[in-house]
């Protein structure tokens, strides 16, 4: 590395005062010169930064108003924040923020034509055109983001199966996007039935994307577990306590483990939840509960973990509540945009690229 700033201070000094700027004051000097541009765009600049800075960064939320519009909600100790997030060149037509992975988000919008966003720097890639196995507009869509380490990409998994509201299996189509090849592909038929539980995105622990689904020979619920570095779906073993019985629960996934919640009509005043702490053990679920009486005759669904100090979000009655682990308090997440759903995902600021040596398809963070 040769700066022009390199005859008034140390090479090593100037890249150790680089890795430690917030990604915002990044985004500021890469406007500054071409060199600095290159430097603090470079892939091993991006990843070290990224590395040094993922334990300490807030995580934010993102989600889609009812005016198609893309918000980041940051929240505060006594208040949160949103904020709009502009695209040039791209209209505010989105329905769906689909995925999150180490700064990266999956959007989706009313034409189903997916975007990989960086809501930080503003840069985003649009995914080509797919031959896909299943109709969009009659059919039934999952996705799921993730990043393989073994090949150093990023991608998303779409599960799509027919939309025909009955009873009986109908097989799930599994196709493959890689951010680094930038194309689809298709996998073939998914081992698992995921028409016959609840529409949700994929939840990304330990290098696998995680859907609730049902055994096409036993006919009970399983967690399939799609290993991103083999692309097949594994079996993740669950509660014993729930017996196979997850059509009432969603998957979440709280500081790094992966979750399983339900509120059960006989429990209605109680969130249940189990934690994976040891991924892949069946030993290592630990069951907790929430008992709040504020939530008689609530319907409650535990979404994700928002904080360091245990603070967990819930989605109560289609309005968001803060919930509190370790002091068992709860509050109202007060927030300025009405979101189309009360669905919401986690990120936190990075400088990582939603494409990988492709044209630039977004703009410069100022």
């Amino acid at each position: 590395m040769a700066m022009s700033i390199g005859k008034y201070l140390p090479e090593e000094l100037i890249s150790e005062i680089f890795y430690r700027l917030p990604v915002k004051s990044i985004g500021r000097c890469r406007c500054l010169s071409k060199h600095w541009r290159n430097f603090l765009s470079h892939p091993q600049f991006i990843k070290l930064h990224f590395n040094l800075h993922v334990h300490t960064q807030e995580e934010k939320l993102i989600i889609v108003t009812w005016r198609s519009e893309l918000h980041t909600i940051t929240h505060e100790s006594i208040d949160s924040i949103s904020t709009k997030v502009n695209f040039q060149h791209l209209t505010h037509n989105w329905i769906s923020v689909a995925g999150s992975c180490n700064g990266l988000v999956l959007v989706i919008d009313r034409d189903n034509v997916q975007f990989l966003i960086n809501p930080t720097t503003l840069e985003y890639h649009k995914f080509p055109v797919f031959d896909w196995a299943l109709p969009p507009k009659t059919s039934c869509y999952m996705y799921g983001l993730g990043y393989d380490i073994v090949s150093d990409d990023y991608k998303v998994v779409s599960l799509s199966y027919r939309d025909t509201n009955n009873e009986f299996m109908s097989n799930t189509y599994v196709d493959l996007y890689s951010v680094r090849k930038g194309h689809w592909e298709t996998l073939g038929v998914s081992p698992y039935d995921h028409s016959l539980t609840d529409r949700a995105s994929g939840v990304l622990v330990n290098g696998a994307l995680h859907w609730l689904a049902c055994r096409t020979v036993e006919y009970s619920t399983a967690i399939a577990a799609f290993d991103l570095s083999v692309d097949k779906f594994l079996e993740v073993p669950g509660p014993i306590d729930l017996q196979d019985n997850c059509f009432m629960c969603n998957l979440a996934t709280l500081k790094g483990c992966l979750c399983i919640s339900t509120s059960l009509p006989r429990d209605i005043n109680t969130v249940t939840f189990w934690i994976m702490k040891e991924y892949g053990v069946k030993e290592s679920w630990t069951k907790f509960e929430i008992i709040e009486p504020s939530l008689d005759d609530s319907l409650s669904t535990l979404l994700c973990s928002i904080t360091d100090e245990d603070d967990v979000l819930l989605e109560v009655d289609e309005e968001w509540v803060v919930y509190n682990l370790k002091e068992n308090r709860r509050k109202d997440l007060l927030i300025d945009v009405n979101p189309v759903t009360y669905e919401a995902r986690t990120f936190v600021d990075s400088l990582v690229s939603p494409y990988f040596g492709n044209e630039t398809e977004g703009s410069c963070l100022v």
